[in-house]
């Protein structure tokens, strides 16, 4: 049945996505982004505090509407962890406050033995809503995992720019519920707790967004310490018409 239900929400987002290409504006964003280390949900999914290098490629069909992104994670180590993820959106104002936000991704980790099989592959659902006119952006989303988590992870986030001498600043803060990875001895409960700083510089066409983020665990059955890391963000940007 969870096969069949996460099949559907595909096969839905892959006939909304289609129905709204022909007449859209095309938009491709592609970046690459370097990070000290790959924290997730408050797990530190590279051991032992390995960097990695993280590219994507979206393309957006129109100012709001259907999305595809194809995004890795590739360890800057002596690993071979390598992930790599496709997921389908769809984002839609409700009103002058409101955004509605629903997606489906299907996470691959090539580098597992045996890959592809149920161990190293798993489908997830979500869907957000975000209140853009109020102060601080809240947004709360939902997540539901269909095999390697197992369960619904849930997110509050806020969100808030300002300006120090003259350049923009993003602060971000976001809370995490989970009751996924039960099966490997995760405790449901608040996940992580994390903090985030990042502005945007402009060179040469390309967009450059540094950050630093620090996460505060309070689930010991995810990550044993709290983690602070840095990343670097390289974006660029083109678009086009579909006739």
């Amino acid at each position: 049945m969870r096969k069949f239900s996460c099949s559907l929400a595909r096969m839905g987002l892959f006939l909304l996505v289609l129905r709204s290409m022909a007449m859209a504006e095309v938009a491709f964003d592609t970046d690459v982004t370097f990070v000290s280390k790959y924290i997730w949900r408050g797990f530190d999914t590279i051991a032992d505090d390995r960097p990695a290098v993280q590219p994507s490629v979206t393309m957006v069909f129109g100012q709001s509407g259907p999305w595809l992104n194809l995004w890795s994670a590739i360890a800057l180590a002596d690993t071979d962890f390598v992930e790599l993820d496709l997921v389908a959106g769809y984002d839609k104002p409700l009103s002058e406050h409101f955004a509605l936000s629903i997606g489906a991704g299907y996470f691959t980790f090539p580098g597992m033995p045996h890959y592809p099989d149920e161990n190293s592959t798993t489908p997830e659902a979500y869907v957000g809503l975000t209140a853009s006119s109020f102060p601080f952006s809240p947004s709360a989303t939902l997540y539901y995992d269909f095999n390697l988590g197992d369960g619904v992870y849930a997110t509050l986030s806020f969100s808030r720019d300002f300006e120090i001498k003259g350049k923009a600043v993003h602060l971000s803060f976001l809370t995490g519920y989970t009751r996924q990875y039960r099966g490997i001895g995760v405790d449901p409960g608040f996940s992580d707790v994390c903090l985030g700083l990042s502005t945007d510089l402009s060179f040469k066409g390309a967009m450059l967004t540094p950050s630093i983020n620090y996460v505060i665990v309070p689930n010991e059955t995810i990550n044993d310490e709290n983690e602070f890391w840095v990343g670097l963000s390289i974006g660029w940007s083109a678009g086009r018409s579909v006739e």
